[in-house]
């Protein structure tokens, strides 16, 4: 089935080698895909609301590209007003 939500942007906030990455959709969805180890990754994992930590919305918004900063910004605040 195919899905009318488009991806937006995909925003990496590791600070190391493992894969972090937060991949925000049309729709307000966010899909959260990381590495466990060196050994363990690509996990995926669909972010529901109020799940992200404040550390890791900063993160996520300073390392936001410019012409999406506006998007991500409201699917935050929606995804943390519904918590």
């Amino acid at each position: 089935m195919k899905s009318n939500f488009k991806k937006l942007c995909t925003i990496t906030v590791g600070m190391d080698y493992l894969l972090n990455d937060y991949i925000f959709y049309s729709n307000g969805m966010i899909r959260h895909r990381y590495s466990k180890s060196t050994f363990t990754y690509s996990f995926i994992k669909w972010i529901k609301p109020g799940e992200l930590y404040s550390i890791v919305e900063r993160r996520i918004i300073e390392n936001c590209p410019g012409k999406y900063k506006r998007q991500v910004r409201q699917i935050l605040e929606f995804n943390l007003r519904m918590n």
